[in-house]
């Protein structure tokens, strides 16, 4: 059995909340978009309450099993890259093989003015028959706990100065956070 779920709760961006329903506290149709490319078994992305988190609220849940992938994500205007994202997640994957292996993740894109992306950082809970690279405009962050709540950080400033090289700050004018469950088959 292949899947892959991940629950996450988003409560700021910068000082300042830039997500629109970061909390997940109203449905999904306020602030988020979803996109699902299914060639085989099932998705859902769900809100619930906190699925096992230790703090009150809600959560969201994205979950692919087999074929392709399944996305909850959500675009906003920055002031610049002197930000810090922080967030509570449970990353979990079940199976995998070298034909079929899952990730769950939390993709941080960074866009130009246009929307175009210039790279990403990727938080994520693989199989050891993932095939993802780091490069100068991806950046990898390995999650080893499968299904465990922890609280992630990420000054995005740092990241692109250390990481990142390939992407320019002065030019990154949006992000987008996307809660990402992929399977590479069936």
């Amino acid at each position: 059995m292949r899947t892959i779920t991940m629950l996450i709760t988003l409560p700021l961006v910068a000082s300042a909340n830039l997500l629109v329903n970061g909390n997940f506290e109203q449905p999904f149709s306020v602030g988020w978009q979803d996109t699902v490319s299914d060639f085989g078994g099932e998705y859902r992305i769900e809100r619930s309450d906190t699925l096992g988190q230790s703090i009150p609220g809600h959560a969201a849940r994205v979950y692919k099993f087999l074929a392709e992938f399944a996305s909850l994500y959500q675009t906003v205007d920055v002031p610049g890259t002197n930000l810090n994202l922080e967030f509570d997640a449970r990353f979990r994957i079940e199976g995998g093989s070298s034909t079929c292996w899952p990730v769950a993740s939390l993709w941080v894109r960074y866009r130009n003015a246009f929307g175009t992306e210039l790279g990403n950082t990727r938080f994520y809970l693989h199989s050891p028959y993932a095939t993802w690279v780091r490069s100068d405009t991806v950046s990898l962050i390995e999650i080893t706990e499968n299904g465990v709540w922890r609280h992630y950080s990420l000054d995005i400033a740092e990241e692109l100065a250390t990481n990142l090289r390939g992407v320019d700050p002065a030019q990154v004018r949006k992000v987008t956070i996307d809660l990402f469950a992929y399977c590479s088959g069936t």
